[in-house]
């Protein structure tokens, strides 16, 4: 009924929960596991370090690609929307 309504919150909300929190989830995620990973190969023994910067870079992009992804699919989903049109059940 949002499409016939005009309201696309739901849409947004949509892509938000089911696009760009997941993505977000698997970035911290990945940084978390790099960091629990390289943490005992990086040593200062060892001449390695664990880049801070890396790792803020690498959530950076994660958020980026999670808010540009969910935005795909706001737009997708409302463009759909705008077309479709109610029709009866049976032929």
């Amino acid at each position: 009924m949002s499409a016939v309504t005009g309201e696309y919150e739901v849409f947004r909300r949509t892509a938000v929960w089911s696009v760009a929190f997941p993505l977000a989830i698997a970035g911290v995620a990945g940084v978390a596991v790099y960091v629990f990973l390289a943490q005992p190969v990086s040593s200062i023994s060892r001449g390695a370090e664990l880049s801070g910067e890396l790792c803020l870079s690498l959530l950076a992009l994660t958020a980026a690609l999670a808010l540009t992804a969910a935005l795909a699919v706001y737009v997708a989903a409302v463009g759909e929307a705008h077309t479709w049109r109610p029709r009866a059940d049976w032929p």
